[in-house]
């Protein structure tokens, strides 16, 4: 008998041992979430990646029946956070809310203590913002071509970005390239801080997402040249897009996203998505899009986002190898 009970026992704890973590990973996603979520920011306030889910949190924390905490978390070419995120528990309590430099930084960065193709889990694509051509309001120059034939000649050129390898970057490298012009990369913390440094004249000119340089246009800080997409933007009818302004011209939007660690439970990334696309879906939501300069159709759910990171990891990483632009 004592035997028997032995065996019974052994047995219950093999089978635990086999199916035991799964059951619990399971059964924990099924109740999720039941705490707030912390999401990490990895730039300054206002550029794409903050401006979104600051605006988006709300309403997705009411989807989900828990808080969204949000927390800036700078520094390192927007790596600090990302690693931050890299290295949590994959139980859906910690994401990152990053923008299009995620997919390039491997590629400009030596030494990342984390992978980001193999440690991050892709959740939704929350926006599309296109990439405004900034001057501060001094600049003399009221056209992109005068701009570039003016800025040839200056001895000391600078630009602004939101950080290494993010759409601000490389699109202005591609304009200093096609112009002719030997300017020196900033990088800053975020958009924000780049269109700020900008609007004190530490730069000369920056490409920069609409919700990054917006406030600086509307208060008469800086101005906007040209527009980097396929198409003028509503917002800004008489501003003529950079391929129109100065021929070939290229095309390049910020965009943002939300990651969670690589092994997060598929029913956590699903309930994530579709909290982001209940917030873009809303009404009041979708009246404010066109009028921070957002595509309406920015969202995408996570099979789709997959997708697009993987197209944009190769698209961002050739744009950069191919512009000559060296890790950092």
């Amino acid at each position: 008998m004592r035997r028997a009970f032995m065996l019974q026992c052994l047995t219950g704890t093999a089978l635990a041992l086999v199916v035991g973590p799964g059951q619990t990973q399971a059964q924990t996603a099924q109740g999720y979430p039941d705490r707030p979520i912390q999401v990490i920011i990895p730039y300054a306030q206002g550029g794409a990646a903050d401006a979104t889910i600051r605006m988006l949190a709300p309403a997705m924390g009411e989807f989900l029946g828990q808080p969204l905490v949000l927390e800036n978390r700078t520094g390192g070419g927007a790596t600090i956070g990302a690693a931050t995120v890299a290295q949590a528990q994959p139980n859906g309590y910690m994401v990152l809310s990053d923008a299009s430099a995620h997919t390039v930084n491997h590629a400009l960065m030596r030494n990342l203590p984390f992978d980001y193709a193999r440690d991050f889990a892709p959740i939704a694509r929350l926006s599309v913002y296109p990439l405004l051509f900034l001057v501060p309001a001094a600049e003399p120059a009221t056209d992109l071509t005068a701009f570039a034939a003016a800025a040839r000649g200056r001895p000391r050129l600078a630009y602004s970005s939101a950080g290494v390898g993010s759409a601000s970057h490389l699109a202005a490298f591609l304009f200093a390239q096609q112009a002719g012009l030997d300017a020196a990369h900033v990088a800053y913390r975020g958009g924000s801080q780049g269109a700020q440094a900008l609007a004190a004249g530490d730069t000369q000119f920056m490409l920069a997402s609409s919700a990054a340089g917006r406030g600086l246009v509307e208060a008469g800080r800086l101005r906007v040249l040209a527009v980097a997409g396929r198409a003028r933007l509503p917002l800004l009818p008489a501003v003529p897009t950079v391929t129109e302004a100065l021929p070939p011209g290229f095309e390049l939007a910020e965009w943002s996203g939300i990651w969670a660690p690589a092994g997060t439970p598929e029913l956590v990334l699903d309930r994530v998505a579709a909290a982001a696309g209940h917030a873009l879906g809303r009404p009041e939501m979708r009246a404010r899009m066109p009028e921070l300069g957002m595509d309406a159709a920015g969202y995408q759910p996570r099979p789709e986002f997959e997708r697009f990171v993987r197209d944009q990891r190769a698209l961002m990483t050739r744009l950069a190898v191919g512009a000559g632009i060296r890790p950092e």
